[in-house]
């Protein structure tokens, strides 16, 4: 006998549940009555599927024909002791049982694993029900039923196996995505803003990233670039692109395949409104001018997805939310409009939890309490399934009360009021400490204090372990610099000697410490003074950059340097030469996803015009090695980073304004063969195209200068000949196409692969070939796709005529003749001349 193993059976038992509640009925209501009634009831159950094959699972769903007066999912009124007996082929029995049922709609279900095959007997049964609870039945009687056998076949013959999920894509995709692709989630994301604690300093936990500088689409955020014009200042002056305190596009918010974000209103890098875009197209969905601008609507802070569970609801509430700062507004993703409100939120320390709520840890350590605040609770869990509370409060909801919150907990024992909470993994532990000085100060506090509570169920409150260390000497500032939550390492970082150090999260001991590398620039002093944006974590390792121009990569468990990237020779150097004054460019993590880190070069203020040559860059995360790279920079961090959602990253580029998508794109293929037909023997031309069919390809600029469509290139060409399609750069000269294979299926069907050719710089390709049989053809041509292009294919046909007939055969003397040949010839021209000479004399002969 086996109980439920999976949601999967699980669910389908409860959807089978609420398809049969509509037959169920309940009993009308009564008054009081004596003596108590008696109520006949009667059984159903199913076994499916059925027939099965041995070792296959079936699903028991065995209810009463009538729900109990009064049951609902908070109170405890159920039928009780049902029981299932199974009657296997060899006569053994097995019993499932129920001694209370879960469902309001008295249904009850389990999983079964038939081992033998033959017939199987299931014989559903219940004791009499006296109804106990107070009301108008009580202590009337249910009577119980044992009349309902089902029969089930059990053979050798397997059912097929259910698919998990179908493939992932193999061509190019967009929202939705059909619900039957499980496995989708794999390359499906969202980047909920960089307030939402799912985005953890810049790392994003899901999805897909790109593997090529390809560009989906560019659009205008500001007036960028090359002002024009004299009486500027400057001789080639540009406009001012935000950087460090205007910063355009510095929250932008990924959900659902639409991008959200804030556009500027002049020198301003806000208060332009929100408008929302097609994250694949860049084209606009909606425009609200009072976001952002009109107190009433301020603008959003981050994205909300959310999972809710139960008995009539199951799956993410559709669309999700736009929120506000600390949720006070939320709008509707696919409209921006304003639904509700939200006050009264408490502070605290915030984690995700398993169901995309947010989480927030408010500690007291004054009176010694913590409490878990829980944003799902904004919403009612009524039967009818997700009821949004505001539906009853004219649009506000109280997020302080009693009822936003999970639990409420002593912690076991006094912790210093100086310390605060700045790190939690819900369920889990919650991390606090001393302050530590500030990006102005200097030194750390001596000694500083850091502590380490549970979150766990079964130890919620109890302070796992303090610690009281002393400063690093000398003055030295030291910053709580990065947490790795997989490796449970916290990280300090030692601004004057460049050092980073790790303690165990779970007792706070020490656990290494790293030493400088001997050509790391004084520049990375000041790779602290925004401490929390030039480090992450991921992939149980530590990524830092910044002004010194070096990425750096540690090992979190023992601190050993795994690999630097940008102080080596051609593929891996951020050397700036004489273009700047900081010897290497500066170098920032703009996000960690996939894999991959994402990295861009700037600084607080540079001059105008714009350093030349700063790079988004693409950056192996586990080897170092430069995947791509591209012109362009979004500035500075800590106000600056860069989304990455879908297979996509996302950036504002200061060189000209525009925001840029870069990631895998469609691609078209076409084929021409000759339209008249060719005799065999004779050579065929086969020609055709391969086009990049990205959104960019069709705006304004780019349809001009390519009239016949943007050519297709290779990944190794991608970054130099997006910088000519979109950033107006000379054309690359060894720029090289895509390969192209060309296959015929003949006259006598046979599929045969004719030549390989790559596409040139026009965008295309040519096969020269000699057909070896007459009669139809059809002729495919493929490219297998690229880290650049999604795969493209087509196909044209030609037809082969018969060869021409040879011309009549002449046929030669044989050689022992020729002699006898030629001694007729003599003796023929003797005679002529014989007779000619005798006709001569006659006719002199005869003249008067």
């Amino acid at each position: 006998m086996k109980t439920l193993r999976s949601k999967t059976a699980a669910i389908i038992a409860i959807f089978l549940v609420s398809t049969i509640t509509g037959a169920i009925v309940t009993l009308p209501t009564a008054n009081a009555h004596t003596p108590p009634w008696t109520i006949t009831t009667h059984a159903f159950l199913t076994v499916n599927p059925n027939p099965v094959g041995v070792g296959q699972p079936v699903i028991i769903v065995a209810w009463a024909g009538l729900l109990l007066p009064g049951a609902t999912v908070s109170n405890g009124i159920r039928f009780h002791d049902y029981t299932v007996t199974i009657t296997k082929p060899d006569g053994k029995t097995e019993t499932i049982s129920w001694p209370n049922v879960t469902d309001t709609t008295s249904t009850a279900y389990a999983s079964y694993t038939p081992n033998q095959a033959g017939n199987y007997s299931f014989v559903f049964s219940y004791p009499n029900q006296t109804y106990t609870w107070s009301g108008s039945y009580q202590n009337d009687v249910y009577l119980g039923a044992t009349s309902k056998t089902v029969k089930l076949i059990v053979q050798e013959e397997q059912l097929s196996t259910p698919i998990s999920s179908y493939p992932l894509p193999s061509e190019y995709w967009t929202r939705p995505i059909e619900g039957q692709n499980t496995d989708w989630r794999a390359i499906a994301s969202n980047w909920l803003g960089y307030t939402h604690p799912s985005i953890f300093k810049m790392y994003q936990p899901d999805g897909a990233a790109p593997n090529s500088a390809h560009v989906m689409w560019t659009r205008r955020i500001d007036d960028g670039g090359v002002a024009g014009g004299s009486n500027l200042g400057i001789e080639g002056n540009v406009f001012y692109s935000g950087l460090a305190y205007n910063p355009r596009f510095a929250a932008p918010i990924i959900m659902t395949g639409r991008l959200f974000y804030e556009l500027p209103l002049m020198n301003s890098g806000v208060g332009g409104g929100w408008v929302c875009v097609d994250l694949r197209t860049g084209e606009q969905i909606w425009y609200n001018d009072k976001m952002g601008v009109d107190s009433s609507y301020p603008s959003p802070s981050f994205g909300y997805l959310y999972d809710f569970e139960n008995e009539n609801q199951h799956g993410v509430v559709p669309s999700g939310i736009l929120f506000s700062s600390n949720f006070g507004v939320a709008y509707d993703p696919p409209t921006g409009k304003r639904v509700f409100n939200v006050t009264n939120v408490p502070s605290g320390t915030a984690a995700v939890g398993p169901k995309g709520e947010i989480l927030r840890y408010q500690i007291n350590l004054a009176k010694g309490w913590i409490a878990q605040w829980n944003s799902s609770k904004l919403w009612s869990t009524g039967s009818l399934g997700f009821t949004p509370d505001w539906n009853q409060t004219n649009g506000w909801v109280n997020a302080s009360t009693a009822a936003r919150y999970d639990w409420n907990v002593t912690i076991s024992a006094p912790i210093p009021t100086s310390t605060s909470a700045s790190y939690a993994i819900a369920s889990d532990i919650l991390i606090g400490n001393t302050a530590f000085a500030g990006a102005a100060g200097t030194g750390t506090p001596n000694p500083y204090t850091v502590w380490a509570i549970s979150l766990k169920p079964e130890s919620r409150g109890t302070l796992l372990w303090m610690k009281n260390y002393t400063a690093p000497p000398e003055n030295v500032t030291r910053f709580l610099q990065a947490w790795d939550p997989v490796k449970r390492v916290i990280i300090y970082l030692d601004k004057e000697t460049f050092q980073f150090s790790g303690y165990s999260m779970d007792n706070g001991e020490k656990l290494w410490e790293t030493t400088p590398t001997d050509d790391m620039s004084d520049f990375s002093y000041f790779d602290v003074t925004h401490a929390a944006t030039f480090s992450t974590v991921a992939y149980g390792r530590l990524y830092n950059s910044g002004f010194g121009g070096v990425l750096y990569c540690y090992n979190t468990t023992d601190g050993k340097l795994l690999w630097t990237y940008g102080n080596g020779g051609e593929g891996n150097s951020t050397f700036g030469g004489l273009y700047t004054p900081w010897g290497r460019y500066p170098l920032f993590i703009g996000s960690v996803a996939d894999g991959k880190v994402f990295l861009f070069s700037g600084e607080h203020s540079p001059n105008t015009p714009l350093y030349k040559g700063l790079m988004v860059r693409g950056v192996n995360a586990t080897t170092g090695e430069e995947l791509w790279t591209l012109l362009g920079s979004m500035g500075y961090p800590p106000r600056s980073y860069y989304p990455v959602a879908e297979g996509f990253v996302l950036y504002h580029n200061i060189y000209d304004g525009q925001i840029y998508c870069i990631g895998k794109g469609p691609s078209a293929l076409t084929v021409d063969a000759p339209m008249t037909g060719v005799k065999l023997g004779d050579s065929i031309v086969i020609r055709g195209t391969v086009t990049d069919i990205a959104a960019g390809t069709t705006q304004d600029e780019q349809a001009a200068r390519f009239p016949n469509g943007v050519p297709a290139m290779s990944d190794g060409s991608m970054g130099a000949w997006m910088e000519y399609v979109y950033m107006q750069k000379p054309k690359p000269t060894n720029a090289t196409g895509v390969e192209v294979v060309l296959n015929v299926l003949d006259s006598n069907n046979n599929f045969r692969e004719i030549g390989r050719t790559n596409s040139d710089t026009s965008g295309m390709f040519t096969v020269s070939w000699t057909p070896d049989i007459e009669g139809d053809f059809k002729v495919f041509a493929s490219f297998a796709g690229s880290e650049s292009y999604w795969p493209s294919s087509a196909e044209t046909s030609f037809v082969v005529d018969p060869a021409p007939p040879a011309p009549a055969e002449t046929k030669p003397l044989p050689p022992d003749m020729t002699g006898t040949y030629v001694t007729y010839a003599a003796i023929a021209i003797i005679i002529a001349i014989a007779v000619v000479g005798a006709i001569i004399i006659l006719v002199l002969r005869k003249r008067p």
